[in-house]
């Protein structure tokens, strides 16, 4: 089965070893210098009524939402190297397009007290885009014209999907599942299990949990 049946099928593909295991430990490295320099504008950011330290120990999930202003440098061009390597080359053979570009570079943290897990979602708005039937039918006619990845630093096994949730509404045990507790394992789900440097590349219509947010 190729990639891109894969996606077609189950909606997400694990991809072993995206970052080697010798790379591991210099990537780290590469990201934490981005992570200060976040933490530095998260201090500069914090008013009176704040933590000193700002989301950095408030957020449920302290993220970088853009590398824009924090990329400078030799070392740290690694981070967006890292993303321009095989994650492309892999979504490049799943949408079968001569030509695929990232748009958006994101790194979440870990959060410095515990939050629990988060809801159940799809990363959809359908509000301003098209009815879910009418995404995952173009989805499956014409194949993935988006993708996610999760590329973790360390071990992962935070992530949920349902498999071949993507191409489909919700069922009716699922929303009964939903309207009792959305932060609970669906009917069928599956948790993502990525070891360092593996990575999971997914469409966004899948429905996925991210299961624990703690330190």
């Amino acid at each position: 089965m190729t990639l891109a049946e894969q996606l077609h099928d189950d909606g997400f593909v694990i991809v072993r070893g995206v970052i080697p295991p010798d790379e591991l430990a210099a990537t780290r490295a590469s990201f934490e210098g981005l992570v200060d320099r976040q933490r530095q504008i998260w201090r500069d950011e914090a008013s009176d009524d704040d933590s000193p330290e700002g989301a950095w120990m408030t957020s449920a999930q302290p993220r970088l939402g853009t590398f824009d202003g924090l990329v400078d440098d030799t070392d740290s061009a690694r981070c967006v190297e890292t993303i321009l390597g095989r994650p492309l080359d892999v979504s490049q053979q799943i949408m079968q397009a001569p030509d695929v570009v990232p748009t958006q570079f994101m790194m979440m943290c870990s959060p410095q007290a515990d939050h629990g897990p988060a809801a159940w979602h799809r990363d959809i708005h359908p509000i301003d885009q098209a009815p879910i039937v009418a995404l995952q039918q173009d989805l499956l006619a014409n194949g993935a014209g988006y993708l996610q990845w999760n590329l973790p630093l360390y071990d992962d096994r935070v992530l949920w999907v349902v498999p071949g949730s993507h191409a489909r509404p919700n069922t009716d045990a699922e929303n009964a599942a939903l309207a009792a507790d959305p932060k609970k394992p669906l009917p069928g789900s599956i948790r993502v299990e990525l070891a360092a440097g593996d990575g999971v590349v997914y469409s966004n219509l899948i429905l996925h949990w991210g299961s624990s947010y703690s330190p």
